[in-house]
């Protein structure tokens, strides 16, 4: 099936999409590369593959997210 990713119950359909991310070790975050739509709805699930106590955040533009070590 092709299209968008589809969340159901927690758990990705159609396969496992994750946005670019960079975790950021000292202050327990994970920053992703999100520029528009609703996939931050989707940063609780994204979350679920990183360890406890990290929180997830979302980053706009990509000079932003380069600045913190992301890579595209």
């Amino acid at each position: 099936m092709k299209g968008y990713p589809k969340v159901r119950n927690g758990k990705f359909k159609y396969g496992e999409y994750m946005p670019p991310y960079v975790v950021l070790e000292e202050k327990k975050q994970v920053l992703f590369l999100i520029e528009s739509g609703m996939a931050y709805l989707a940063i609780g699930a994204f979350m679920r593959k990183f360890p406890k106590g990290y929180t997830g955040l979302r980053c706009r533009d990509k000079e932003t997210f380069r600045k913190y070590g992301g890579k595209i």
